[in-house]
């Protein structure tokens, strides 16, 4: 049994694929943290830990327990996102920039650092809101960004300013490339192209030229190498790496642990030729990480802050997906 680790009110990420994938992922199962700290118990079985923007510093000290006892008790299981490797979106993007791969920085604003170069433009550390500021292009832009935080009630902590490095193409348009690793394997997952700075789904589903674009980068798969190299400083065995290029240089901008999987219930006209690449190349990568098969059984965990504060929080978000849950069965 693989399982697969998120928050309660975060596994829709992979839900509907697993559902649509049916039986020949029914070795795949969701596990949320919540339960697994409530009980302090855990199934046997290979695993792949998610969401760690999403948990607090006492959380993670408890998953590096679970995955401590599970090593204990059986060396040979997989357990993907190891928490003692995973470079979260500041600690990597630091890396990255040291390495001389990234030729972009980050700041964090509460500690009163300044970009050494720009543009930037300013967002939360954690989740994945995107952008909450346009592109600052210089000290004075970015005061008043500052400024303009503080009027909407906005605090400093846990917000950074992150180097903007994209370039558009003759036609205007910027390029975010997106790419899976599913346990060593590289699966390109989109391109998204835009006249926006801030790419997001972008024009490629009503442009038969970038659909076909599209369609070439998934069957070729260019950037495999360079990205299981970037994946491996990271430590980041399973998640989606969004990246771009400047100046004929990949540059990475954040990898996902827990991205949004395809849905393949739906078809998105001239992109409709994506799915018939991705699908069983996914489910292939998953049905891998089985192996090999582990017998039933549990395992105890404890960990040095048990029952903290930040455990409350965690069932609470288990009251929060049974109320959506009921909400969304009454509507």
């Amino acid at each position: 049994m693989l399982h697969l680790v998120t928050r309660a009110d975060c596994d829709h990420t992979a839900r509907r694929f697993l559902s649509a994938a049916g039986r020949r992922l029914r070795g795949v199962r969701l596990l949320h943290y919540e339960t697994l700290l409530r009980r302090r118990r855990a199934p046997l079985g290979h695993y792949i830990f998610t969401d760690y923007d999403r948990l607090t510093g006492a959380d993670v000290d408890a998953v590096i327990a679970l995955a401590d006892a599970l090593a204990a008790r059986r060396p040979d299981l997989r357990l993907l996102n190891h928490p003692r490797r995973v470079l979260e979106r500041v600690p990597l993007l630091c890396r990255l920039e040291a390495l001389g791969r990234n030729d972009f920085g980050v700041v964090r604003l509460d500690t009163g650092a300044r970009p050494r170069r720009y543009p930037v433009f300013i967002r939360s550390e954690d989740g994945c809101g995107g952008p909450e500021t346009g592109l600052i292009h210089d000290e004075a832009e970015f005061d008043a960004a500052l400024r303009e935080l503080d009027r909407r009630g906005l605090t400093l902590k846990r917000r950074i300013a992150v180097g903007f490095c994209a370039e558009p193409d003759a036609q205007g348009r910027y390029r975010k490339y997106g790419a899976m690793n599913i346990g060593g394997r590289i699966i390109p997952q989109h391109l998204h192209c835009s006249t926006d700075w801030n790419v997001k789904w972008g024009q490629t589903r009503y442009q038969a030229a970038l659909a076909a674009e599209e369609v070439d980068y998934l069957r070729d798969n260019p950037h495999r190498e360079q990205l299981l190299e970037i994946f491996r400083i990271a430590g980041i065995d399973y998640g989606r790496i969004d990246y771009g290029f400047a100046r004929g240089r990949l540059q990475t901008y954040e990898i996902n642990t827990n991205p949004a999987l395809p849905r393949f219930t739906s078809r998105h006209g001239l992109r409709a030729g994506r799915h018939d690449l991705i699908r069983p190349a996914m489910i292939e990568a998953f049905q891998a990480l089985d192996d090999p098969p582990v017998p039933r059984g549990r395992v105890r965990f404890r960990w040095a802050d048990d029952g903290g504060p930040s455990l409350s929080a965690l069932r609470r978000s288990i009251l929060y997906r049974r109320l959506r849950q009921l909400y969304h069965r009454w509507l």
